[in-house]
This record gives structure tokens, sequence and C-alpha cells, in this order.
């Protein structure tokens, strides 16, 4: 498989702070030029990640069904324990699946994406949940109160959200490191939109609490793990 960079022939860029960015995130990821069989290897790649990600989530599905003895998955209550399971399995098995036959490398990046999608699923809602339970246990008003709640919220999504970027770039290898660091994109957001519901509804922002994000949590970790799975494409 060819990485052809962006500008020039050199794979080590020397002055990485004039680039664009534009430029630093297609270095990031490389530019990727496939031949023939090369593009059937990387639509079965994706195939194998959406499976094993999508198995991962329905198993964790079909336990909670069990436990809560409900038939339709749409009556399902979580709780943090229950998403954090949920992401994790869902991540684990994009990466298992998708990693049969590929070397060492290739499986590395794999589970240093997962890693990424994991702690960025986990420690905003980790922050969200733990800051929202302390705000309602305060006896003081000015500290259980929604605007209080949100502007704590929002922090601890910013906070959890440029954490897990920051265990992505601490990651990487001392080739990797020489590239520009990762940055986030709005995609990379999709694992924080139970948290922004939440806020939008502590702000009474219309509508907000007739959202019912819980329906859209396996989907969401679905594509968080099939994300994991395709690591090395990108990479």
């Amino acid at each position: 498989m060819a990485i052809t960079p962006l500008i020039g022939s050199n794979p080590i860029f020397k002055n990485v702070h004039n680039l664009t960015r534009r430029e630093k995130n297609d270095i990031s990821y490389g530019q990727i030029s496939l031949s023939d069989s090369e593009k059937k290897n990387f639509s079965k790649e994706n195939l194998l990640a959406f499976i094993g990600s999508l198995g991962g989530v329905l198993t964790v599905l079909g336990g909670m069904m069990k436990h809560q003895k409900v038939k339709n998955p749409f009556n399902l209550e979580y709780k943090v324990q229950h998403m954090l399971t949920m992401a994790g399995c869902a991540d684990m098995g994009g990466i298992l699946l998708s990693s049969a036959g590929k070397n060492s490398s290739e499986q590395k990046k794999k589970w240093e994406e997962g890693a990424f999608q994991f702690a960025l699923t986990s420690t905003p809602l980790i922050f969200v949940d733990t800051i929202l339970k302390q705000c309602s246990k305060a006896s003081s008003k000015l500290i259980n109160n929604n605007l209080t709640k949100i502007i704590a919220s929002v922090a601890g999504v910013y906070t959890g959200s440029h954490l897990a970027l920051w265990i992505s770039n601490k990651l990487r290898n001392k080739k990797e490191a020489q590239k520009p660091n990762r940055e986030l994109k709005p995609v990379d957001m999709i694992a924080n939109l139970d948290d922004a519901v939440a806020i939008m509804v502590l702000a009474k922002i219309p509508f907000a609490d007739k959202i019912q994000i819980k329906h859209l949590l396996p989907f969401i970790y679905s594509f968080c793990g099939y994300r994991s799975g395709t690591g090395n494409i990108r990479n």
C-alpha cells in the first residue's frame, strides 16, 4: 500500500508549522492510494470492523434485556456502567474481527484508535455524570442550579475530550510523533451526543427533553467501534 505525502517526496516534513490545517490533517492520517486488490481488502476490513462492532453492541444489549427483563431494546434503562460496557465491547469487537490476518503493526494502530475512541466516549461521560451528581447533592443554591450544571457540564465535555486527544497523541511511536498532532474533528464528537442532549435539557432548550438519545446509544457506540476497527486504514 503506497502512502503519498501531500507535499514533496520527503516523508519527514521540516516545516510542519507552516502547513495549512487541511494539510496537517491529511498528513496525520496519510494519503492512501489503493490498487484494485487493496480496494477489496479495504472493503472487507471495513465490513469486518462493522460486524465486529455491531456484535459487541448486540451482546451487551442482549445481556441488558435479560437482566432488566424487557423484550423491547428501546425500553432499556441505561446507567453509566452500561454505556461504558457497550462502548468498550463495540471497540473490542471492531478491532478483533478486523484484525484477522493483520500484522502486529496494523493491529497496534487499531488498538491505539480504540483507546482514543473509548477515552473519547468515557472521560466526558464520567466527568459530566460526576459533576451533575455533585451539583445535585450540594446544599448551596449557588452550586445546585441549572446554570451551574450547564457550565460545569460543558467544561466536563471539553476537558474529557481533550484528555482523550492527549492520550491518543501520547500513544504514537517516535516515527508518528514527527507528524502534526491529531486534532478533534466534528465526527469525533458523535461519541458525546448523549452529553450534549443532557446539557440542552438542563438549558431548557425547546423540545430537548423530547429527544430520546438513549435509543441512539447502540448506533453511536457501533460507529465508534467501527472507527476503532478501521484505525490502521486512516493511519
